[in-house]
């Protein structure tokens, strides 16, 4: 069984602040560092929130050292590292697993939608083979709406049992509970996240690790509190389902360039609203409904508001 290094509990996954040229490394080190004081465990480093997939392997590396160099914990940052071509996910994983993170989370090889199980299999075996690391630990990024390729429970099964030591936990995007839960009974061993705070509560009491969410960039404050009720043996449902309020008042809106207005708003640093392509900006009645979601937000929870 694989000694977990990264946090359980209500983890970020975190936005990338972007200027013209690529991202913004300092006000990313505050950012994440606004997140670890007020409320998350750990965060997520480019996933889908933090538009991994839009950086190069370069950007990516780059970004990693100048937080690190900012004085950011290793130990308590997940870092994707899943890229369309098994050689750039590598060369992101060994670099992510050298500067001592407490894990890499990796997507399944996607685009080719019709990817068979052993295919799945094959690539993560080659990749924690040539990673060739006793310090990697391996997170399974199930997100089949986005990747189009989902990983099986007997996938996990097969590659936990070849690699007992590297593979730790899995972020489970899915959003359906049933998903979830089967994970959480089928592997006590490892770490099973939601990526959704509605499911944080649920998650906790199947005895899964908690959740590694989009909206917790906004939620965090309100998520701890629920987190630590329940720690301290409460039934924090009311607090649950004023989270899952907010994380649906999100569902209708296109969730990355929403988030990043929220905090160019509460920072006063408009720049934060950047995204890079293919995302767009948001409409102006899509910023209006912002705008309204603000208000009831700042009526809720302590918004990012340190400058950047």
């Amino acid at each position: 069984m694989p000694s977990p290094r990264f946090p359980s509990g209500v983890c970020a996954a975190s936005l990338t602040p972007l200027h013209d040229d690529g991202i913004v490394h300092d006000a990313f080190a505050r950012h994440v560092e606004w997140l670890l004081a007020h409320g998350c465990d750990g965060c997520l480093l480019f996933g889908t929130t933090g538009e991994g997939l839009s950086f190069t392997v370069d950007e990516r590396r780059a970004a990693l050292d100048a937080l690190l160099s900012n004085g950011v914990p290793a130990d308590r940052l997940l870092v994707g590292s899943g890229a369309l071509a098994l050689p750039d996910a590598i060369r992101l994983t060994q670099h992510a697993t050298a500067r001592g993170v407490a894990g890499v989370l990796v997507l399944p090889p996607f685009h080719y939608r019709a990817v068979r199980e052993p295919g799945v299999v094959r690539f993560y075996d080659r990749l924690v083979q040539r990673v060739g690391s006793a310090d990697l630990r391996l997170y399974f990024y199930h997100f089949p709406e986005l990747s189009g390729v989902p990983i099986s429970v007997d996938a996990i099964e097969h590659l936990r049992s070849a690699y007992p030591s590297q593979i730790a936990g899995i972020k489970d995007s899915s959003g359906h509970w049933d998903h979830t839960d089967a994970l959480c009974r089928h592997f006590p061993g490892l770490q099973v996240f939601s990526g959704t705070e509605r499911l944080l509560l649920p998650t906790l009491r199947a005895n899964g690790a908690g959740c590694i969410s989009a909206t917790v960039n906004v939620t965090a404050p309100l998520a701890a509190r629920l987190l630590s009720a329940w720690q301290d043996g409460g039934s924090p449902d009311a607090l649950q389902e004023r989270l899952a309020a907010l994380r649906t008042a999100f569902a209708s809106l296109p969730t990355i360039p929403s988030l990043k207005q929220v905090v160019a708003h509460s920072r006063n640093t408009p720049e934060w609203k950047r995204t890079r392509p293919p995302l767009a900006s948001l409409s102006d009645e899509e910023e209006t409904e912002v705008d309204a979601l603000i208000s009831r937000l700042e009526g809720e929870v302590e918004l990012p508001n340190e400058p950047s």
